[in-house]
């Protein structure tokens, strides 16, 4: 699984290692949804969206957006919390 620039921001910002830790903290959670594909909430900044959106949130600061679209879980985004939620909607915007 590629976390692109949030993984990045977490290298530049803490290293390497925390960013391992980080992967894999945020791996451990996202498995958890193979037993349990609702397991996250639904994600109320995306209500209005085309599809049902559901959020894990992992730690002090990650959000994981993703949706169950029939046997597949859809990693829509990780998204750091710390951000204007407006910017997680202007992102699902189409």
């Amino acid at each position: 699984m590629a976390y692109g620039h949030i993984i990045d921001y977490v290298a530049d910002e803490f290293g390497t290692p925390r960013a391992r830790k980080y992967i894999s903290d945020v791996e451990k959670e996202v498995n958890k949804l193979k037993k349990n594909p609702t397991l996250g909430q639904q994600e109320p900044w995306l209500a209005g969206s085309r599809y049902e959106f559901r959020r894990l949130v992992i730690g002090q600061w990650t959000k994981v957006i993703y949706r169950v679209a029939g046997d597949c879980i859809e990693i829509a985004d990780v998204w750091d919390v710390r951000q204007d939620p407006e910017t997680l909607v202007a992102r699902f915007e189409h």
